[in-house]
């Protein structure tokens, strides 16, 4: 009864002294989503990709799709800080292809590194476009528990390519871009989002010389490169700026990483906590 009571304790703690916690599940607020989708082309062509952003990596396999369309899978946790990075440069970009729906508020764990990081679920989310099919995973809810175990085929494409260029397990954040690109070592930036709110970032992001906007406009600026090789090139409106034709990183037939990838290697926090996890095995 004791621990209990300090469980309970330690959750009224934790809740009253995050003033954001409240909005956790809730709307996202339409004027929030459309700074984050509305960053203009002169800002994403200025951000370009800064030092500290890690493009995908090329992976090869059998291509990728769903419902005739090439399919984008993300693989992340609620509870994770560095999921919560990633998706705010994964709404950006996937939105230059296309449109959310659903989208909920949502902050990383109070409990681990950069705690209560703002950052939004794709648990009820929905994604419509007629490039690409989407696939957003919540593996995990914000106490770490598993609420949404991966399908057998998910757990082939994780074990499959869900691995570091320099070898081992890459952890979540997990995107597979129809096979032919990865986010599979961790998140693209160090991004440390903690002590912010959503009205407090987003509003930050057309700002090509804000250092905030610099690291998730540019990561997101790989992700539609990315997507722009994948699908031929369309939207052109899209894929003809300059910010859609970045160089990414790159892994060589042996399984090596190519010079760019190794270098910003050393700036990847990854999360693997959950490979020992037996939902995967």
């Amino acid at each position: 009864m004791i621990i209990a009571a300090v469980v309970v304790l330690a959750l009224i703690i934790n809740s009253t002294s995050d003033p954001n916690a409240k909005y956790i599940g809730l709307p996202v607020d339409p004027s929030v989503q459309q700074q984050i989708v509305g960053v203009s082309d002169a800002t994403l062509n200025a951000v370009s990709v800064p030092t500290g952003v890690i493009p995908p990596n090329a992976i090869t396999g059998t291509a990728l799709t769903s419902g005739g369309k090439p399919e984008v899978l993300y693989i992340g946790g609620d509870y994770c800080p560095y999921c919560a990075v990633e998706r705010w440069s994964l709404i950006m970009a996937l939105s230059r292809f296309g449109n959310f729906t659903g989208l909920q508020y949502m902050e990383s764990s109070s409990t681990d590194v950069n705690s209560n990081s703002p950052t939004f679920t794709f648990t009820s989310a929905s994604y419509s476009s007629p490039y690409f099919t989407f696939v957003g995973v919540e593996e995990y809810n914000r106490a770490e528990a598993v609420v949404n175990p991966l399908t057998s085929a998910e757990n082939d494409l994780v074990s499959s390519y869900d691995v570091c260029p320099s070898g081992g397990s890459g952890g979540i954040p997990f995107v597979d871009i129809a096979n032919k690109y990865a986010v599979n070592c961790g998140a693209q930036s160090t991004l440390d989002l903690s002590g912010k709110n959503w009205t407090q970032v987003a509003p930050l992001l057309n700002t090509a010389s804000n250092p905030t906007a610099q690291l998730i406009d540019g990561a997101a600026n790989t992700l539609i490169t990315a997507l722009c090789k994948v699908d031929g090139g369309l939207p052109a409106s899209v894929c003809t700026q300059s910010y859609a034709t970045v160089t990414l990183a790159y892994t060589t037939p042996s399984g090596g990483a190519g010079q760019q990838s190794l270098a910003l290697l050393t700036l990847v926090r990854e999360e693997a906590r959950w490979t020992s996890s037996a939902s995967r095995s």
